[in-house]
């Protein structure tokens, strides 16, 4: 039995590290032929000539083209984050004007969904790695986003409290079952009710814990309230003089 047990926990040892190799690959020979697109359809537009029917078109591809190559670079992130650990390169950083830039882009993109953001601090400074933390936010905000429906809100809170910066994404999805609650930060673990809602890996959620954890934060989902929806709590100490030292997870 436990022979049986490590061979197991071996093969499946040796999938993950498959399975990263795999999409870091795949990642990397994106990039090429989106940047190539990037290039033709702006070198297209400066040529000039083109009726405005195909200027339009140059610039939506050229658009596309740079938001897959943007997803491209956070799912290389994502696959090194999964087998590597966690080292931020920290700076202080506006974790208010930060959140309040991402929500902006998601209200453009997400233009059938409100988006509602509470300032309850006048400022909130952390010691943190700015792309790791965009990484996690985008996770959070990505899932709001996709498990909410038409026409609903989505309210992004940020605020103080003993020494930590919070941000709270909410969303009016369905309610996380009790028996899930425990397990939505495992790596690779999607819900049963969320499955055939939108396509997904499981790892958003794991990875932006990682990420909180390594910056000696924490994400958390927020325990039932009588309301409807789904609210996940980002916590990130406040800065000070001594928290430049990078924290791995």
């Amino acid at each position: 039995m436990v022979f049986h047990d490590a061979s197991h926990a071996d093969a499946a040892a040796q999938a993950e590290v498959f399975r990263g190799a795999i999409l870091d690959a795949l990642a990397h020979e994106f990039k090429t032929p989106l940047a190539t697109i990037v290039t033709a359809t702006s070198g297209l537009r400066e040529i000039g000539g083109l009726h405005p029917e195909q200027l339009e078109l140059a610039e939506l591809a050229e658009v596309e083209a740079l938001r897959l190559a943007r997803l491209t670079s956070r799912l290389l992130r994502v696959a090194r984050l999964d087998r590597e650990e966690v080292k931020p390169q920290l700076e202080i950083i506006d974790l208010l004007g930060l959140v309040t830039n991402l929500v902006t882009q998601y209200s453009k993109r997400w233009t059938d969904r409100e988006f509602l953001v509470k300032k309850l601090v006048p400022s909130a400074e952390v010691s943190a790695d700015p792309e790791l933390i965009q990484l996690a936010l985008r996770q959070l905000l990505d899932n709001a986003s996709k498990y909410s429906p038409p026409r609903s809100a989505i309210e992004v809170n940020v605020e103080s409290l003993n020494g930590f910066v919070t941000v709270r994404v909410w969303n009016s999805g369905r309610l996380i079952p009790q028996s899930e609650r425990q397990r939505i930060f495992e790596r690779f673990y999607r819900g049963s009710d969320i499955r055939d809602l939108a396509p997904g890996s499981g790892l958003g959620l794991y990875v932006a814990r990682r990420i909180a954890l390594a910056h000696g934060g924490n994400l958390e989902l927020e325990a039932e309230t009588p309301l409807t929806g789904t609210g996940f709590r980002l916590a990130l100490p406040l800065a000070t003089s001594a928290s430049l030292t990078p924290t791995t997870s």
